[in-house]
């Protein structure tokens, strides 16, 4: 009889992949069992290789029903393929279909990657702390300004603004002073001045005439 391929699965995890294979069954009417149970001794060939080089091929024997295919290239496509064999036969089933699954991360950090992560981690505190330290600052000033000005209202605005209105005086009147000294300065133009000179002569006149006249009358 001929021995049919099992069912496999492939899981990637962990830089390793995970192969879990079953049967194959034999089926007769309405009933399946595996044909493990028919022939006693039975193991499964697993043969796995690296995508696109075909003739390094490499194969594990095992008689579990699963197996972890380990230390393998990271980021890597693998192609498997499984296939039961009778050792008491000398028999091999045929191969199951060819499976591919890329390999991930084995776990293991490189040391350049750990540089590069490091460096930058200590970048980003170097540049980020006196930015924060700096929008702080302006902030600060800037509510400051806004809330606490520093210029100084006057005094006599002050006192304004805190009485009520009254009347239309709109600021507080000069401070007088106690004792104010002075001079007095008269200007008279050239015309007055002619004016008073012929006052006086007309005045000069009329006197002489007033003491003619007292004169004449004294004497008669």
């Amino acid at each position: 009889a001929v021995v049919g391929p099992p069912d496999v699965k492939v899981k990637s995890e962990s830089g390793s992949l995970h192969v879990d294979f079953i049967g194959p069954f034999a089926e007769h009417e309405h009933d399946k069992w595996p044909l493990k149970q028919y022939y006693g001794s039975w193991n499964y060939r697993i043969l796995y290789w690296k995508k696109g080089s075909n003739t390094e091929v490499t194969h594990i024997d095992t008689k579990h029903n699963s197996e972890i295919l380990s230390q393998l290239e990271p980021w890597t496509i693998y192609c498997i393929q499984v296939q039961a064999v009778i050792p008491e036969w000398n028999k091999s089933g045929e191969l199951s279909g060819e499976l591919c699954e890329q390999t991930t991360h084995n776990g293991v950090t490189p040391v350049w990657i750990i540089v590069t992560v490091l460096i930058g981690s200590m970048l980003v505190v170097v540049i980020s702390v006196p930015v924060c330290f700096f929008s702080f600052l302006y902030l600060y000033r800037l509510t400051r300004h806004v809330f606490c000005p520093s210029y100084i209202f006057p005094q006599h605005l002050k006192e304004f603004l805190s009485k009520p209105p009254s009347g239309l005086q709109f600021f507080s009147p000069l401070p007088q002073e106690e004792h104010l000294f002075y001079d007095k300065l008269t200007v008279i133009s050239e015309e007055s001045k002619n004016q008073s000179d012929e006052t006086g002569d007309e005045a000069s006149k009329t006197t002489e005439h007033l003491q003619d006249s007292e004169q004449e009358h004294s004497d008669s």
